[in-house]
């Protein structure tokens, strides 16, 4: 073999070895990594410390849509860049954010008033959203957009293909994907 084809054969090796790293391997890597951010997120959100903190705030029960209109009360959206938080009380301390903050802070305030409540996640885009569980089914919730059990307005009038999108439950991980695509 000459050496020419036997460089061209060790870069062919090369590229090969590269690329399916960048298409296979890399994205689950990636995945798993989400999964576990998520996972983490809500092992804090349902710590008794988290939840007794947070109930201090509240001189009753509230509602899961008043709780929806409090955490608008406190937080303000903003696309300039800022501080990311993943702990309820250093969102409220900070007092803005986007969707994830909105939807940390909705989840920990629904558990910390009995609901069932989970983090819901477009993987591959970038919004975060929330569901809780009324009369045995889940309800979906936006809290930045203040939208309750509208589903499909990610595919509608966000114009989303949503590839995958994972419900994360008190470390539990569930596809989700189907109860936000008109198509099956």
């Amino acid at each position: 073999m000459s050496r020419r084809r036997l460089f061209f054969t060790i870069y062919g090796i090369i590229v090969f070895i590269l690329v399916f790293f960048l298409i296979i391997v890399m994205p689950k890597i990636e995945l798993e990594m989400r999964k576990n951010q998520y996972l983490d997120i809500m092992k804090n959100l349902n710590q008794a410390e988290t939840r007794n903190g947070l109930r201090a705030l509240f001189d009753r029960n509230y509602n899961y849509t008043e709780l929806l209109t409090w955490t608008h009360e406190r937080l303000s959206y903003t696309n300039e860049p800022i501080e990311r938080y993943k702990d309820p009380f250093k969102i409220i301390e900070y007092g803005k954010g986007r969707c994830q903050e909105f939807s940390i802070l909705y989840v920990a305030l629904c558990l910390t008033h009995g609901y069932q409540t989970r983090l819901i996640v477009d993987i591959y885009g970038d919004h975060v959203w929330a569901e809780t569980k009324l009369e045995n089914n889940w309800v979906h919730v936006d809290p930045t957009e203040s939208r309750i059990n509208d589903p499909y307005m990610y595919e509608r009038d966000w114009h989303k293909d949503l590839k995958l999108v994972l419900a994360f439950e008190d470390g539990k991980v569930k596809d989700v994907t189907i109860n936000y695509r008109t198509r099956k």
